[in-house]
């Protein structure tokens, strides 16, 4: 079997280095392209083009293969590999990277990439039900990208900086914004502690994990891990509502983080009756929530006489 990717390289490279044609037989040994296994100064034959051109009546001509190849290779062949059809027919190559041995864009790339190993923080940010908006967003908070005061420091651009979610401004950066400004704190002690999670001396990616890994009952498991999500999402539509003079208070945030957690619950749990927007009572309902069976009873009767069931 000839993988393609490197038939391509090795015809191009055996043709100019080598003078040969024999990367037709290469990848018959298992071992991968004999051009890189035989030693640069071993002999090739240029009369071999084809793999049936060292077998003799449908097995391997053990001489012609010890005269071309090295004598550790002639071996691993003759012992290891199964000689080709015994028709006289030209080798055709096969894509490796595929089933049915065509090949495709798609294998070759997912062959050449370098993929970085899955990272815990982006599985967690993606919560089913939760808009996706609100976890895209979540997603640029995580990578600090949002067009804040201190981002645009970092990409050369000095100028004044104003918080505009504050009554005395501080510089607007993205832990100020998300964490430490007044509204920020009471939205996090608000949620975090009545979900029994400290917040003292965290930083915004703390605070965050915090919620991603926090020990609570698998149905709590979906509602916390959204909950940064939606206290940043709402934490930045207050900052862009009164930077161009809607007041937004406190109260309110809490609110909206309130009914976008009550929303994805009905979401997640269509069968759940009257699901309550605070926190609270909703982290009650859903220690205490037990899932209603459904019973149908099914009947089964003897087939009529001379019929099969």
């Amino acid at each position: 079997m000839l993988e393609c990717r490197d038939l391509i390289e090795h015809q191009i490279f055996w043709q100019t280095k080598r003078g040969s044609s024999l990367f037709w037989i290469e990848n018959w040994t298992g071992l991968g392209a004999l051009y890189f296994l035989v030693p640069q100064d071993f002999g090739i034959d240029e009369t071999v083009h084809n793999v049936h051109d060292v077998t003799l009546d449908g097995e391997w001509d053990g001489d012609r293969l010890f005269e071309i190849l090295p004598e550790d290779l002639a071996v691993h062949i003759l012992e290891k590999i199964k000689p080709p059809s015994s028709q006289q027919v030209l080798d055709v190559p096969c894509w490796m990277l595929e089933k049915r041995g065509y090949f495709s864009v798609r294998s070759a790339w997912d062959y050449t990439r370098r993929r970085d190993e899955p990272r815990t923080a982006y599985r967690m940010i993606w919560v089913k039900g939760l808009p996706f908006k609100i976890a895209f967003f979540m997603w640029k908070v995580w990578k600090a990208k949002l067009p804040l005061d201190d981002f645009l420091k970092r990409v050369g651009y000095c100028m004044p900086s104003k918080c505009w979610c504050c009554v005395q401004p501080d510089e607007e950066s993205l832990q100020h914004l998300f964490f430490r400004s007044e509204t920020a704190k009471t939205t996090w002690k608000y949620f975090l502690l009545r979900a029994d999670i400290a917040v003292e001396g965290l930083t915004l990616h703390q605070a965050i994990t915090k919620c991603w890994t926090a020990n609570v009952c698998l149905r709590l498991k979906p509602v916390i891990q959204a909950l940064p999500s939606c206290v940043v999402w709402e934490l930045w539509k207050r900052r862009n509502s009164m930077k161009y003079g809607d007041a937004v208070t406190t109260s309110r945030v809490i609110y909206q983080v309130s009914s976008n957690l009550q929303a994805l619950v009905k979401v997640r749990k269509p069968g759940m009756d009257m699901v309550p927007y605070k926190w609270q009572d909703l982290l009650a309902m859903m220690e205490n929530f037990t899932p209603k069976l459904k019973v149908t009873k099914v009947m089964w009767e003897f087939p009529s006489a001379g019929w099969l069931k």
